[in-house]
């Protein structure tokens, strides 16, 4: 009996260790969280400025929406080998960060990566991803299978795929909803979708004929807009810290002027008062003495033109000096 039990308890073990190698983990799961991609614009140009590259673009906006601040990694799903040209987030301006691509994946990459700092719930957080990859060679026709792969829910989702120029005999399929030119000349073929989940990869199958293997920008005509851009950039950030420093200073001497000259004010009332003050007990005590000396020269007069020492007219005379 008693060996009976024991190799229950041991076979009983041996199912759990193989249940916990075989069956992913409820933590594991949760630590994998991510936030839902709001608006998400997908953008896919062949040979834009390197040939025969394509340059594949993320513009788009997290919104948090676990319920609970996010201080987790984001994931973006890539072709294999794909060179990666930035990871940002874009709050306040380009700021790329650090990330890690892993290959185990035999379909493709994963490009991992955590925010800067922790993004509270309801809070969104934009951000921006570019890579290259050589899907195609030199030769006509050009064509490719390009998938997204989203590593995140997205809410509404846009493709932008952008014919090179100088392309001629271009198909897409499936075909685009919606086509637009823009200011640099280039032909854009849009598409939207709606509550895209994770396992719902969309691709797009590209095909045309172009005789140049130049890319249909310079690299660096790019790289001089990114600059002005920048540039006007920090000279738009220069003057407003100029201008509310100038405000600033302004206000400062403004606030100065008015309490130096409040203080000076106060100063000279103050003074003012004080003289008054001594002018007018100098005055009370001079004009006292005086009377007091006038009453008691008076009274000696009296006396002395009653006892017959000086007549009435001197008397009368004497009074008068006294009062002058």
């Amino acid at each position: 009996m008693a060996i009976t039990r024991t190799k229950r308890l041991f076979f009983f073990v041996l199912l759990i260790a193989i249940a916990t190698m075989i069956f992913p983990q409820v933590p594991a799961f949760a630590e994998s969280e991510s936030m839902t991609m709001d608006n998400l614009y997908y953008s896919i140009w062949p040979e834009y400025d390197r040939s025969p590259d394509v340059l594949v673009i993320y513009s788009g906006i997290f919104v948090n929406d676990t319920g609970k601040a996010f201080q987790g990694e984001l994931q973006y799903n890539i072709p294999k080998g794909a060179e990666i040209n930035m990871v940002c987030e874009t709050e306040e301006g380009m700021l790329c960060q650090k990330y890690e691509v892993k290959t185990d994946n035999p379909d493709y990459d994963v490009i991992v990566w955590k925010p800067s700092h922790a993004i509270e719930p309801g809070a969104e957080f934009p951000i921006m991803m570019e890579y290259y990859y050589t899907p195609f060679g030199s030769a006509n026709p050009k064509q490719f299978t390009q998938t997204f792969r989203p590593a995140f829910p997205v809410s509404n989702l846009t493709v932008e795929i952008k014919a090179p120029k100088g392309a001629t005999g271009l198909t897409l399929s499936p075909e685009a909803e919606k086509t637009a030119g823009d200011d640099d000349g280039f032909t854009n073929y849009l598409y939207s979708f709606q509550n895209v989940a994770t396992e719902d990869a969309k691709e797009f199958e590209i095909s045309y004929t172009r005789e140049s293997n130049e890319p249909s920008v310079k690299a660096e005509d790019v790289q001089q807009s990114t600059d002005n851009s920048q540039e006007q950039t920090q000279s738009s950030v220069n003057s407003t810290i100029i201008i509310l420093l100038i405000v600033f200073i302004i206000l400062l001497a403004v606030f100065l002027f008015i309490a130096v000259n409040n203080n000076n004010n106060n100063k000279k009332s103050q003074q003012k008062g004080r003289k008054n003050s001594k002018k007018g007990n100098k005055t009370k005590a001079k004009g006292g003495v005086n009377k007091k000396e006038a009453t008691e020269e008076k009274r000696k007069l009296r006396k002395m033109l009653i006892d017959g020492k000086i007549g009435e007219d001197t008397y009368k005379k004497l009074l008068d000096e006294i009062d002058e």
